[in-house]
């Protein structure tokens, strides 16, 4: 297996142990109340051995996870038949971290405590309070800490949204508005209004919104994005954030960009890409059309999975009111072009890469993306999938 191709295994095997992907509550493993949580904080106690020792199992599980995904063949299997077992179970070792937090920075363990709870223990279902916790308890012991862009960037990859807009993670949420305004640390403040008004963006593409609610969520957004950079213009991004933007103002006009044009209810900026021959175009090329933008990969395989139903899509609409534009974001241009001579993709497909400007402006950062304009360019809907709903939508929408 080359390095690449075990890199998207190692991060699908990360996923494995992230909440439900696209929102929905997680909450249901381990402690169920505050109470139960007490309760076991106060029978394991501040022992960090219990960390490590969870870490390690951790440790094994991943690698026993990583040698079977990487199989050439099925029957390669790690020893024992282990590698079919779920994560170990890492509630124990998050009562520790807190329980040691609890001292009040006293332990000698308190900021390794922290970074557990914002790292490890973070990627498990109870992981939003497991990160507020150690979060704020790096504020308070270690305001000076060295990897908060690594930890900030960490903790926004794992929110996730549900369809109406409303956060899988309120208290990660609530970490990003208290650093926004209490962090002694400007750059801190400006990060937190960064995180704050990613969100606050994102709750406006929710379903179903009537427009002076939609328009009041833009509104919210781009309150918190102006200004962001206030006193810290020329600092560098902490790591994590957009890719492309290399100071806070850079960040700041970025997503106010992005909260203007790449939001539901919003005119779509007039970006360009480069069709598979080379040649470049623009969104506006395509103005008097319903577009429906795809972002995705060859190795995306819910991206794949969906090819036969935009198929059909294509096949039933008419090409002079509707268009399919899929636009690939393999790292490598005849990645895609010799894909598409195995499996059929009768419309007009750009590639642009891992990073562009397209995916930055309309904020795509998981795949697939599914973006519905109408004929003026304004943005009806974003999704990650293809629901009936979003299905009608598009064919009601073409008429």
């Amino acid at each position: 297996m080359n390095t690449s191709n075990r890199t998207l295994v190692a991060l699908g095997v990360v996923l494995l142990l992230l909440p439900a992907a696209c929102g929905g509550t997680a909450a249901e493993e381990g402690p169920n109340s505050d109470e139960q949580l007490a309760a076991l904080v106060a029978e394991v106690g501040p022992d960090w051995e219990v960390v490590t020792d969870y870490m390690s199992r951790q440790r094994e599980w991943m690698q026993r996870s990583l040698n079977s995904l990487g199989s050439e063949n099925d029957s390669e299997s790690s020893e024992g038949g282990e590698e079919a077992s779920g994560p170990p179970d890492p509630e124990r070792a998050a009562a520790a971290a807190i329980a040691i937090l609890e001292e009040g920075g006293a332990h000698e363990r308190s900021v390794d405590a922290a970074q557990f709870l914002t790292n490890q223990a973070a990627m498990t279902r109870k992981g939003d309070e497991y990160a507020y916790r150690g979060a704020k308890a790096l504020l308070e012991y270690a305001p000076d800490f060295g990897a908060w862009g690594m930890t900030l960037s960490r903790m926004n990859m794992l929110r996730r949204f549900r369809d109406d807009g409303e956060s899988a993670r309120p208290a990660t949420d609530r970490f990003f508005e208290e650093l926004a305004t209490e962090a002694d640390d400007p750059v801190l403040r400006a990060a937190g209004r960064y995180y704050l008004a990613l969100g606050r963006m994102a709750a406006v593409n929710a379903e179903g919104l009537a427009e002076e609610e939609r328009a009041a969520r833009k509104e919210a957004a781009l309150d918190a994005a102006e200004g962001l950079s206030a006193g810290v213009e020329d600092e560098a991004l902490l790591f994590g954030m957009r890719m492309g933007a290399g100071t806070f103002a850079d960040a700041e006009a970025d997503l106010i960009r992005s909260i203007q044009h790449a939001t539901v209810g919003s005119v779509v900026a007039d970006l360009n890409g480069s069709r598979m021959d080379g040649v470049e175009e623009t969104l506006s090329d395509y103005k008097g059309r319903v577009v429906l933008l795809d972002f995705w990969a060859t190795w995306c395989k819910p991206c794949i999975a969906a090819l036969p139903e935009l198929r059909r899509l294509v096949e039933d609409l008419p090409a002079d009111r509707f268009v399919l534009l899929a636009v690939s974001v393999d790292a490598e241009l005849e990645t895609a072009v010799e894909f598409m001579e195995k499996e059929p993709m009768p419309w007009v497909n750009w590639h642009v890469g891992m990073t562009s400007e397209l995916t930055k402006v309309l904020d795509v950062s998981a795949f697939p993306t599914y973006i519905l304009l109408d004929e003026q360019g304004r943005i009806l809907a974003r999704t990650s999938g293809l629901p009936d709903d979003f299905l009608a939508l598009i064919e009601e929408t073409v008429g």
